[in-house]
């Protein structure tokens, strides 16, 4: 099986194979929820400039509201790795992992101690890798991904549906008023004005 290094010259080679534009035309967190959540979590971890809070907390709520984000805990980007060490980055978005590691990659795992990195050196040396582009002399696995194989790619292709809210408006609340409880006047305006329009409309 081929060895796949794939940095830039690979990407590139890809895009020029399948006809597209070199780098992904959804690579900007206001066009993509995966790119998002790639730099979001990247910031949050302290390894590039986290995003600013206001910014951050208004492109989450905006991608929460669409059926492009991640309904399992499986698909969703994430961060892990043990003794505080960030050493597993799973779903990422291919370009940030260019951006930020080098490699157009979805996953990638650092080694989990020196004696698997020196095992996996002594390997390539011994293989003649002294001198190749070779992810494995940092990475223990790597999943090397074009972003036209994203799965997010060819659903932004198409408009986002807004998805409705699993909770509901609470019009009468318990909270200390005159009675007992309270009236969110709004919220009954706002749900009368929406039921007359669907009779009279």
């Amino acid at each position: 099986m081929e060895h796949v290094y794939p940095d830039m010259d690979w990407n590139i080679s890809r895009s020029h194979d399948k006809s597209l534009a070199p780098r992904c035309p959804h690579a900007n967190v206001h066009r993509c929820p995966r790119y998002y959540q790639s730099y979001a979590l990247l910031g949050e971890s302290g390894i590039t400039t986290a995003l600013a809070p206001e910014v951050d907390m208004a492109l989450l709520a905006r991608w929460k509201k669409t059926d492009l984000w991640p309904a399992l805990a499986e698909h969703a980007t994430s961060i892990g790795g043990s003794d505080g060490k960030k050493s597993q980055f799973s779903n990422f978005c291919p370009e940030v992992g260019f951006d930020t590691f080098g490699l157009f990659a979805s996953s990638l795992s650092r080694y989990a101690d020196e004696i698997d990195r020196e095992n996996a050196e002594k390997w390539l040396f011994g293989n003649g890798r002294a001198f190749a582009k070779d992810w494995r002399w940092e990475w223990a696995s790597l999943n090397p991904m074009h972003y036209s194989e994203c799965p997010l790619y060819s659903q932004l292709a198409v408009p986002q549906t807004i998805v409705p809210s699993t909770t509901k408006d609470e019009i009468i609340s318990m909270k200390p008023g005159a009675f007992g409880f309270s009236v969110d006047l709004k919220k009954l305006i706002s749900r009368f004005s929406r039921w007359w329009l669907s009779r009279h409309g």
